[in-house]
């Protein structure tokens, strides 16, 4: 019987998928609204979008399982390891990551002689000789080694797949549906076949450090299946007693130096049956349950690291798995749960989530929004908890390449602080704090790269990291833009403002401290108004036509200036902060009157004769209206310098996004929405958000595209903008609440609860025909604020933990 059944799983893969079986989903909608639910397994695409390597595993279940679309799978993680659940009836695929699953490494990139052409390209940018400066630019400005290359600079990857292969049947599944339940981070799929319905729960608990997933039939004897794990490349596979192994190294080509190794277990329990691991996987027999578990680890951080993760799958394996999936699940409620969103319910929530998404832009279906603004927050949760080696990365910790999009790295002129912008303001402020890890580690290798380039003190870094906090440029229109680690300086003072923890303060002051003292250093006076400037600069990721040139001659497109409306605003914005820093911790005083009088010379946000806002030094001429980016609009998100209380630029900011349009990449759209939020325009903030969910994927995996995570925390966070704001400040420098500043129309009644400001409070809010009914406000420290809904503004003075109820006059 046992030699029967291994042929029958492996002998049959020949034909997987000749026919698929026919699957009926149950359409009845979940118990939990904040769930994200399928009605069949991810779609069978031709191809695989990623190959299998020459060293990758070759066996035909995973040339098959590859097929399985990555775009609906359901996510889970535990802040460390990530799976993906693409739900397969005849042939199941879980993707299985691991955040330092990373090939390249540590090495030096700076060009040290690359300040002695700085002088040049000054002198040629302010005579106007833009091409001049250019030139000199890319002749001199560059960079040690392969340009972005993912074997040395290196790219996040996948751990590979663990698979599952069950008996091929003709007889069809009926009632299957496969539900992530956004507030436990459990995925359960469920179906009928052959008269026994099988359940399958897939979890990542955050004690036992594995991934879990869980199998049961309500007929005893009806589980048996091959388990064994696979990956496309880099990849060998071996038994070890009664685990399966797969181990590998990562590439890093630079001398002397050795890639990434990295190892996944897999082990399984079993009640009734048997389980014999051989050298292909796991063979299950007739078992009534089964749990398997993997375990998975690299030598990035520590060199003895394959002894952890076999002590976690023996722990795992003695434990049972019910207990364990509560606690899992009890863990995540205890972040999810801090904020909550209600919206009004239409009969688009009896549909399944892909359906919903398609249809999303051209039927208002607040209820999906609700949804999408707690997927975000479920994605953070998952991929980002106070104790993860690293930050989100572009593709989170759900990946499926061993080449990701853009190295799935962390893009720092805006994806990887977008990745955070939810974070303080949705209560989950202690999943920023692995961000803060990052910066402290990219400022450290960044006073290397501010000497090569800049001869100066302090530090910064162009717009792509890796977890070695590599901060030389990358490609040479990054190398004129010097801002992008002032901007990551402006989450330490963003979360030091939400949650007035002055020891964090104390800790992270010095890299703000060191980002101003490179910008003193480097800021230059421009001829024609005697501004302090930077100088190379750039807007990301735009051009300009050089004036007097042919606009139809590629050559006279540039992305160099001097002084880009963006760099000024992020200094402004680091000046401004660093300064608070210094007088809440009582230091520097010499420093802060040095910033003080600097941040007075500093050229200004301004308009051109259109009334729009300025995107560089001149009013010249974008290549593309139309740009992605929208990077003179810093000042009014993430920034606070355009408001309503400076109504020319508030003004300009509105016209500058009527020319961009609305219709963009995942992300773009995400931060347009934003932008909205703070114009007080919640309908057009609505409108760019339907459309971020509805030009994603089914799974609501925002996508640029391919599937890049940062749209999904900006589009949670615009949901929160449209809610509450507290970016601006009365007179005395307390916070100003704003209480649904940009409520969309179609959001007519409602409830939020959890969410966070400023100064340390914590508010609830309902309304009812789109006008507010009740606020509850705890202040965890005291201290004053001023709240303001509409027209109405008052001042109040609350002590520490007080909790005032208020009423729609804010009374």
């Amino acid at each position: 019987m046992r030699r029967h059944l291994s042929l029958l799983l492996l002998g049959s893969v020949t034909s997987l998928y000749a026919k698929e079986p026919s699957i009926t989903g149950d359409r009845t909608p979940p118990a939990q609204p904040a769930s994200v639910w399928f009605t069949a397994p991810a779609r069978v695409m031709g191809k695989p979008r990623v190959d299998i390597a020459a060293d990758g595993t070759q066996t035909e279940i995973a040339k098959e399982a590859r097929k399985y679309d990555f775009w609906e799978s359901l996510p889970v993680g535990n802040g460390r390891l990530g799976a993906m659940d693409c739900g397969g009836v005849d042939l199941e695929r879980v993707i299985l990551n691991e955040s330092s699953v990373w090939s390249g490494g540590d090495y030096d990139g700076n060009k040290y002689d690359a300040y002695k052409s700085l002088a040049e390209i000054r002198q040629k940018l302010f005579a106007g000789d833009i091409a001049g400066a250019e030139d000199v630019l890319n002749k001199n400005f560059g960079w040690v080694g392969k340009r972005f290359d993912p074997t040395q600079f290196g790219s996040y990857q996948t751990v590979g797949d663990l698979l599952l292969k069950f008996p091929d049947s003709e007889e069809a599944a009926t009632g299957y549906r496969r539900d992530l339940n956004l507030l436990t981070g459990v995925v359960t799929t469920t179906y009928t076949r052959g008269g026994v319905t099988f359940t399958r729960e897939l979890v990542v608990p955050k004690k036992e450090e594995v991934i879990a997933i869980h199998l049961k039939a309500d007929k005893p004897g009806a589980l048996s299946f091959l388990a064994t794990l696979a990956r496309p490349a880099q990849a060998k596979t071996r038994k070890d007693g009664q685990r399966f192994v797969m181990e590998g190294q990562l590439t890093f080509d630079w001398p002397g130096k050795q890639g990434v190794r990295y190892q996944a277990l897999l082990g399984a329990k079993t009640k009734g049956g048997k389980a014999e691991t051989g050298d292909d996987g796991i063979r299950i027999t007739g078992a009534d349950e089964v749990t398997l578990y993997v375990s998975a680890g690299t030598d990035m951080r520590t060199k003895d690291f394959t002894a952890p993760i076999a002590r976690r799958l023996t722990a795992a394996l003695s434990a049972d798995f019910a207990p364990m999936r509560d606690a899992a699940a009890k863990d995540h409620q205890a972040y999810s749960e801090r904020c909550q969103l209600t919206l009004p319910s239409t009969d688009a929530a009896k549909l399944p989530t892909p359906e919903r998404v398609k249809q999303a832009e051209k039927t208002p279906d607040p209820a999906l929004e609700a949804i999408y603004f707690q997927y975000g927050r479920h994605l953070l949760i998952s991929g980002s908890r106070p104790d993860s080696t690293l930050p989100t990365n572009l593709q989170g910790i759900w990946c499926e390449e061993t080449k990701a999009p853009w190295n799935g790295d962390f893009h720092s002129n805006i994806n990887l602080q977008m990745n955070y912008w939810p974070a303080e303001v949705t209560n989950l402020s202690d999943c920023h704090l692995p961000l803060f890890d990052l910066i402290r580690l990219t400022a450290k290798q960044g006073v290397n790269s501010a000497k090569a380039y800049y001869n100066a003190p302090g530090w910064l870094c162009f717009h792509t990291q890796n977890p070695w906090g590599y901060s030389a440029p990358s490609n040479l229109s990054a190398g004129s833009g010097s801002t992008c680690g002032a901007w990551l300086a402006q989450h330490i003072w963003t979360h030091y403002d939400y949650t007035r923890d002055e020891a964090f303060l104390k800790q992270n002051y010095p890299v703000m401290r060191e980002a101003s003292r490179f910008f003193l250093a480097t800021l230059v006076e421009e001829p024609k108004n005697h501004w302090l400037v930077t100088s190379p600069s750039n807007s990301p990721e735009n051009d300009y036509v050089i004036p007097g040139k042919d606009k139809s001659d590629k050559k006279a497109h540039t992305s160099l200036t001097y002084g880009a409306t963006y760099d000024m605003q992020i200094i402004r914005d680091l000046f401004t902060n660093t300064a608070a820093a210094a007088k809440v911790l009582k230091t520097d005083a010499d420093l802060v009157q040095k910033i003080e009088a600097a941040k007075a010379k500093l050229a200004p946000t301004r308009v051109n004769s259109e009334g729009r806002i300025m995107e560089w030094i001149e009013d010249y001429e974008e290549t593309d209206p139309h740009h992605r980016h929208s990077s003179p609009l810093w000042g009014l998100h993430p920034g606070n310098q355009i408001t309503a209380g400076t109504p020319e630029l508030f003004k300009g900011a509105r016209l500058l996004l009527e020319r961009r349009g609305d219709a963009s990449t995942g992300w773009s759209m995400a931060w347009k929405s934003n932008f909205w939020a703070r114009l007080r325009d919640g309908d057009r903030s609505r409108k760019l958000l339907s459309m971020l969910i509805g030009r994603g994927a089914g799974n609501l995996f925002c996508l640029h595209p391919p599937f890049q995570i940062d749209g999904n925390f900006g589009g949670t966070a615009a949901v929160a903008e449209m809610l509450i704001q507290s970016q601006q400040s009365d007179d005395k420098g307390a916070p100003v609440i704003d209480l649904l500043p940009a409520l969309p129309s179609a959001w007519s009644d409602g409830k939020a609860t959890g969410l966070k400001t400023r100064g340390g409070f914590t508010v609830n809010l309902e309304w009812k025909a789109g006008k507010l009914t009740s606020v509850n406000i705890v202040s965890a420290f005291g201290g004053p604020a001023t709240l303001r809904n509409g027209d109405t503004t008052v001042a109040i003075t609350t002590t520490k933990g007080q909790t005032l109820k208020l009423g729609a006059d804010l009374k």
